[in-house]
Order: C-alpha cells, then sequence, then structure tokens
C-alpha cells in the first residue's frame, strides 16, 4: 500500500510505503498498483490516473462545491461563476470516470447518487447488477482510533499563561474557517464570565497549514472580537500554529467541554466534521449547532448539546449548565465514549477493504443528451403517448378543480 503525496514528507510508517510524486513519477505510481483511490483535483492536474489505473476510486468525502460557495464569497460575480464552473468540471470528471465513490453519510450519498444520476452512472446495467447501488457508491467516512487516546505530554494548562489547573477549559479542536461561527462562542463566554470565572475557551488553530488555502476572514473576526469584548488572552486564548496530528491527543484531553458552532447553509447540511469524531474519541461533552449528521447524532444520543444558529443565550446557557454540572458532564463523557466505539476506523473503513478484496469496474453509462429525439421510434412514439396522456389528464383535473393524486 502506497500514498502517494505532492510534497516531500518526513513520515514513515511499518505499513504503508509514503512515496512523493512530481511530474513523470505519477504515470509510474498508477502502472504499480491495482487499486487506486483519488480525491479532489487529482484527475484535473494528473489524466494520466484516468487513462492508466486498473480500478479508479474517487473519495467524494468533500463536497467541495458547496463548500466553495461560500469559499469564494468576497469574488466578483463573474469571477465566482467562473470557479464554480471550473469545479463543476472536476466534479463531473470525477463522476463519470471512478469505478467505484466513497462518501462520508448516508446524507451526502443522496446528494450524490443525484448527481451520479445526472451522469448516467445509474442506468440499467449498474441497477441490475445490484439495486442498492452499493456497489456504485458506498459511506466510508472518517474514524477514529479503537484505543483510547493517550496523553503523550502537556497542552494548555499549565502551558498557557492564563489558564489554571482548576479551570474549565472550552475547546474549539480544529481551524477557523468562514462557514465557521467561532463569534457565538466568544460572545456567550463574555456572557458568563461573571457568573462563571474559571471559564475558558481555547482555539486550536487561526490558519489551515496549507500555504496554498487563503487566509480565512472569520479568524481575524474573531481574534478581533475577543479583543474588543476584553476577553483576548483573558478568557479567550487563540493558538497561532497548528498542532501537530500526533500532539492532538494532548490538548483533547486537556479539555473539559468541546465546541463547534456554524453558520446554516448547504454546506452544513452534507457537512461531516472531523473535529467532532476527535470530541468523541477524547470522551469529550459537546456544543454544536444543530444541523449536520454529526451533531445531531451527538445530541440524539445524549453526548452532548445542540443550539440552534447564532443564538448566544442557549450557548452561554449551555457554557454555564455543564461548567456546574460535573455530574452530568461525567454522563455526557459516557455516552461519547460509547459513540466514539460506533466510528472506529474498522467499522468506516468495511466497505472500502470490501471493494479492494474483489473490486469491479463501473458501468459506465453513455453520456446521453437528455430528450425524445434520442429514443428509437418505437419507444419517442410511446414516450409522445404517455406525455400527451399525462398532460391532458393534468388539465382535466385543474378544470374540474380536483386535487392531484400523489
Amino acid at each position: 500500500m502506497t500514498i502517494g503525496t505532492p510534497n516531500e514528507s518526513l513520515l514513515r510508517s511499518p505499513s504503508v510505503d509514503i512515496h512523493c510524486y512530481q511530474g513523470s513519477e505519477m504515470e509510474r505510481l498508477v502502472e504499480e498498483h491495482r487499486i487506486v483511490i483519488a480525491f479532489g483535483y487529482l484527475l484535473r492536474h494528473y489524466p494520466v490516473i484516468r487513462r492508466k489505473a486498473a480500478y479508479l476510486v474517487m473519495d467524494l468525502y468533500d463536497p467541495f462545491l458547496l463548500e466553495n460557495l461560500l469559499m469564494h464569497n468576497d469574488l466578483d460575480m463573474v469571477r465566482r461563476e467562473a470557479v464554480h464552473e471550473s469545479d463543476l468540471g472536476v466534479v463531473i470528471d470525477q463522476l463519470r470516470q471512478a469505478d467505484f465513490f466513497l462518501c462520508a453519510s448516508e446524507r451526502q450519498r443522496d446528494y450524490w447518487l443525484g448527481a451520479l444520476s445526472m451522469v448516467n452512472r445509474v442506468n440499467p446495467r449498474s441497477y441490475a447488477e445490484d439495486p442498492t447501488l452499493r456497489r456504485l457508491i458506498d459511506v466510508v467516512p472518517f474514524g477514529v482510533p479503537a484505543s483510547r487516546p493517550q496523553a503523550t505530554g502537556s497542552a494548555i494548562r499549565g502551558d498557557v499563561p492564563g489558564i489554571g489547573p482548576g479551570d474549565i477549559v472550552v475547546l474549539w479542536g480544529g481551524g477557523i474557517w468562514n462557514w465557521f461561527d467561532p463569534l457565538t462562542a466568544i460572545r456567550a463566554v463574555a456572557a458568563v464570565t461573571n457568573e462563571v470565572r474559571e471559564l475558558r475557551l481555547y482555539f486550536m488553530g487561526l490558519r489551515h497549514p496549507n500555504p496554498e488555502l487563503p487566509e480565512m476572514d472569520m479568524a481575524g473576526r474573531a481574534v478581533g472580537l475577543a479583543q474588543e469584548l476584553g476577553m483576548l488572552d483573558r478568557c479567550v486564548f487563540f493558538r497561532n500554529g497548528w498542532v501537530p496530528y500526533e500532539q492532538r491527543a494532548n490538548y483533547l484531553l486537556a479539555a473539559d467541554l468541546a465546541v463547534s458552532l456554524h453558520q446554516q447553509h448547504i454546506e452544513t447540511r452534507f457537512a461531516f466534521r472531523t473535529r467532532l469524531l476527535d470530541y468523541l474519541w477524547a470522551g469529550l461533552p459537546v456544543i454544536a449547532t444543530g444541523g449536520d449528521v454529526l451533531s445531531d447524532e451527538i445530541a440524539e444520543q445524549g453526548a452532548g448539546l445542540t443550539v440552534s444558529e447564532g443564538n448566544v443565550d442557549a450557548v452561554a446557557a449551555a457554557f454555564r449548565a455543564l461548567a456546574r454540572d460535573p455530574d452530568r458532564r461525567r454522563s455526557m463523557r459516557e455516552q461519547s465514549l460509547r459513540l466514539a466505539a460506533k466510528h472506529t476506523w474498522d467499522r468506516a473503513a468495511e466497505p472500502l477493504l470490501a471493494y479492494c478484496r474483489a473490486p469491479h469496474r463501473g458501468h459506465h453509462g453513455r453520456s446521453l443528451e437528455l430528450g425524445p429525439e434520442r429514443l428509437p421510434d418505437r419507444l419517442r412514439a410511446a414516450w409522445q403517448r404517455s406525455w400527451m396522456r399525462r398532460t391532458a389528464s393534468r388539465i382535466r383535473r385543474r378544470l374540474k378543480g380536483r386535487p392531484r393524486r400523489h
């Protein structure tokens, strides 16, 4: 097994070969492996993948078409449309080329099945092979290790001036992207600081480590608001760098609560936020905006609370209630750990492992120009008769004032 990366990496693994590809190296990597798993813009940047891969799996975990509607919101409309059309071409290429697809949730799967239908991947042959279409696309989300996290060093308490051993730490466990809502969390801390003086809100990172990604406006707004409210480095703290992945457990285990707030838009509905899985892995009670599949599951299972978008009073009430009730925090911790056990990597990866054990080619239907003129004469005549009958029936119902049957 090989992980290909465009950048030089010092990471080493006893079970996985980590290989840096540049230029023609991609062609050799593809030819040396039976199954290729790709994502994002790789097919656009390296067309050799679609030409040479014996079996191609596309990971659709991140529906970036929806994410980028907000990511590029600061551009003028002409440029936004150009970016969107380019991204749309990338996605359509993926949907037409791959043999098998991965997504992060059943909700995402519904979204992608609709898209796959429109490029004729849901067709008589793929349906005849598997009416459930699990052989075409299945759910393989992110996961957590089966073993509990172990601290390898200190973090937050004692390391950050202003956060002491007796304080209650609320962790924002990831970056601050434009579709998140750190402002409500900061305002909620300011609202309860006189009642819960030991409450501390800690942000693990301000900026994505990928230098090619634009700096997020929301990160700057969060720091500015904390300063404006007199909370910066008193009750609200930001880590300027990025926590290395292997050290994240130190920060998770140093927290008492975890928070993840976002704005409500189309990205939210199909999001699968990995930071929420980290919270569960560490057994943290979670306060989150409802609307995405994981935050809703967390609330249903008693591992945390959901709040409505931008509701400062609700977040403040959650901070106040959980800070004052260690027994309730303990109960939520237990539920978090139970829920984490349902999201371990061995469970999450099973559909992909099954495909790798018995790979199959996809049924790539022809790219059709939709319309009855593309049908054979016999079927076109039947389609026209059916259309005329349906139209006449609708007209009769409207004239008679009858409700439409469902």
